[in-house]
């Protein structure tokens, strides 16, 4: 878990030299540890995912250790991030709607539904960067260079009103999982169906052991322009 908020802080635009150099040997660390957990699986094999990635083939043959060790950060890292903020964003935003957990808890409106609204509503992740790699790469009609660097927006697609309806308003029950919440395309999440499982999960039973919520204090949001998320939700029953 601290490798994981140590690295991520790379993704931010005030990232300190200190910060930048503590995400490095972070990375190593976890690395490392990815790799002797890669060689303990193999060593003894169990009924799970590093296992299963340790023999799984394609046409090009099995997965390297570096790519291997890449996977598993990349799943451990979203869980610790994304997943958890998306997480706290979206109780406070439904808890600041009455009527959605309402809905949500009389069953009215499953968790599988009410957990895209939640990305989309407050993107964990605001904003991301790739590089355009062809020539003529157009957006909104600007020309974008080879090697030129694109920002993208990914909480404001989420609340664009071309695409949809009352943007600004959290309805839980909207349903829509064509937000951008976890990219497109080629660079689509790769842990996207874990995510999903999980916030279902948590939602469902959060829901379930304790149906009268209210927020205990208004939360504090963390620091940071890439990454959105709460330092802490403390919530009480009501009634």
């Amino acid at each position: 878990l601290e490798w994981s908020h140590t690295i991520v802080k790379m993704y931010e635009y005030h990232t300190t030299v200190a910060e930048a150099e503590a995400a490095i040997e972070a990375s190593r660390r976890f690395t490392d540890w990815a790799k002797r957990l890669i060689n303990a699986r193999r060593a003894n094999p169990r009924d799970d995912l590093i296992t299963a990635l340790c023999v799984a083939e394609t046409a090009e043959g099995r997965l390297s250790d570096a790519e291997i060790a890449s996977t598993i950060i990349l799943l451990l890292m979203a869980g610790h991030e994304a997943t958890v903020n998306t997480m706290g964003n979206g109780v406070v935003a439904m808890l600041d709607h009455p009527d959605a957990w309402e809905r949500l808890t009389s069953g009215r409106v499953p968790a599988s539904t009410a957990i895209e609204e939640m990305m989309r509503f407050d993107s964990p992740l605001q904003i991301f960067e790739r590089w355009a790699i062809a020539d003529d790469v157009r957006v909104a009609g600007s020309p974008i260079p080879r090697g030129g660097k694109v920002a993208m927006l990914l909480g404001s697609a989420n609340r664009d009103p071309r695409r949809f309806d009352e943007p600004d308003r959290f309805r839980i029950d909207r349903g829509d999982q064509d937000h951008v919440t976890f990219g497109a395309g080629l660079h689509f999440c790769l842990g996207a169906p874990l995510a999903r499982l999980e916030l279902e999960v948590a939602l469902e039973r959060l829901a379930y052991a304790f149906p009268s919520l209210c927020l205990k204090t208004r939360p504090a949001r963390e620091k940071g322009f890439a990454i959105r998320g709460y330092r802490s939700v403390h919530l009480s029953r009501t009634g």
